[in-house]
């Protein structure tokens, strides 16, 4: 069971990981297990111009792996993994966290 979904489409780098904790950080404490950030696939041509059409990553989904890893948000986190495709596969992630026995 989702508890919360977390759009992070649009946001800055910095605003996109500030959101991600803060979120983390607020489901933890209310008791949710189960978090849906979507961040998006992030593939897109460069410039459509160019002669190799190379598709990159998104900065959010390509970073999102070490957020969950810091410190303060790891001892929170029990489980993170890419979603299901009906709730965006590769450009989504679930983040199962931890019971907060203080609850």
């Amino acid at each position: 069971k989702i508890n919360k979904t977390i759009d992070l489409h649009g946001l800055t780098l910095t605003e996109a990981e500030e959101k991600f904790e803060k979120e983390i950080e607020m489901s933890f404490y209310r008791g949710n297990r189960c978090i849906l950030f979507i961040t998006g696939k992030g593939l897109r041509n460069r410039k459509s111009f160019e002669k190799d059409h190379k598709l990159y990553y998104g900065k959010i989904k390509t970073n999102i792996y070490g957020w969950t890893n810091k410190k303060e948000i790891q001892e929170k986190i029990l489980y993170f993994s890419t979603a299901h495709t009906s709730h965006g596969g590769e450009g989504s992630f679930y983040v199962y966290l931890r019971k907060n026995y203080k609850y």
